[in-house]
């Protein structure tokens, strides 16, 4: 499984030459998910499969926007991203289901964190305030690493007598399980300090269905919209991840600073171009990217874009995998069995299977 830089450069040298367009590997149903197993820490996170039919991830720690008209499978791509994420034994969830019928409602008994419309008039504050301690998080967790970076800096001539090598500089947190446990030693730095369970270093995903509504809240939309800016724009590299749904139809109310806080989004289907614009960014169409969906042949079919600040937006086709509401709920069971016969059920998923005991 490849992430989208390794799939795009292999697309370039198998398709060269190839219009932007064509459909090679794409079905006229959504190609089944992967079975839902827990996941090895280095694999990426399951989305789909591009145009020559291979499987196309995304970078665990990508924080992802999922956008598209009505009926173009946002949900179900959200579904599959959270489910793919879920996968990994140490992931905490933290889910927003707005919907009264519960679209994301399955991953209940996954949940680190799971805020509905069952919170009445508090729904949209208590998931602020969950945005607020993830945004401390995030705060204290770069504070670890320039720590840790002082003395591993301070460390250096103890460092290269035990293992002949420079100071590690550690930019995220996975550099952290990186270093040897020698260098750590010999830094004088204990090991409960880079522990993920000592440390709390667990990966955070916020996953949210199509709570973006909440922003339009007059009362509480703007502390929201905040919060999650916040939390998506500086959760990269320190462990919050956050995973976006959003009908097209909010698109133009979001707030300005929203939107560029995601590297990685997906379009599933825009007919509007001014939404296009807005979510592939207005070079996408000088791409040759061709956003309209088509729901009868190609469903599920959309773009998945890499917009870099510093770097050429890369652009590739997909089509999302298929994370059906039933197909989702059995998952989604196997799972929360597996995370509790190993003890890996945490916050109001422990508490509530805790309940039914």
């Amino acid at each position: 499984m490849r992430t989208l830089t390794t799939t795009l450069k292999a697309l370039l040298q198998r398709l060269n030459g190839d219009s932007p367009q064509s459909p090679k590997g794409f079905a006229l149903r959504l190609p089944a998910l992967p079975t839902a197993a827990p996941l090895p820490g280095e694999i990426g996170v399951p989305l789909g499969i591009d145009a020559a039919g291979q499987p196309v991830s995304m970078p665990r720690g990508a924080s992802v926007l999922i956008a598209g008209d009505p009926r173009t499978h946002v949900l179900t791509a959200l579904r599959t991203l959270a489910l793919g994420h879920a996968r990994f034994p140490g992931t905490r969830l933290h889910v927003y289901d707005p919907n009264v019928l519960g679209d994301l409602v399955a991953l209940r008994g996954l949940a680190h964190r799971y805020i509905d419309t069952s919170h009445g008039g508090a729904t949209i504050h208590t998931a602020t305030n969950d945005l607020r301690d993830l945004a401390d998080l995030i705060r204290r967790r770069r504070r670890r690493l320039d720590d840790l970076n002082r003395e591993l800096a301070a460390a250096e001539p103890a460092i290269r007598r035990a293992t002949g090598q420079p100071a590690p500089v550690l930019t995220d947190l996975r550099d952290i399980h990186a270093v040897p446990q020698r260098v750590w030693a010999a830094a004088g730095i204990h090991s409960d300090r880079v522990d993920s369970d000592t440390a709390d270093l667990h990966p955070h995903v916020v996953v949210i269905g199509h709570a973006i509504r909440w922003a339009l809240s007059e009362d509480d939309g703007t502390a929201f919209t905040t919060m999650l800016t916040r939390v998506a724009r500086r959760g990269h590299g320190l462990g919050v991840t956050v995973l976006l749904g959003a009908d097209s139809a909010y698109l133009p109310y979001l707030p300005a600073d929203l939107l560029p806080a995601f590297r990685h989004r997906v379009a599933l289907g825009l007919d509007n171009p001014d939404h296009a614009d807005q979510v592939l960014g207005a070079l996408a169409r000088q791409s040759g990217v061709d956003p309209h969906p088509d729901r009868r042949h190609r469903p599920g079919q959309g773009w998945l874009a890499e917009l870099g600040a510093d770097t050429e937006p890369r652009y590739l086709r997909i089509q999302v995998y298929d994370a059906n509401p039933h197909a989702f709920r059995a998952d989604c069971i196997r799972l929360t069995r597996t995370r509790a016969r190993n003890g890996w059920l945490t916050g109001d998923a422990a508490n509530t299977r805790g309940g039914r005991r």
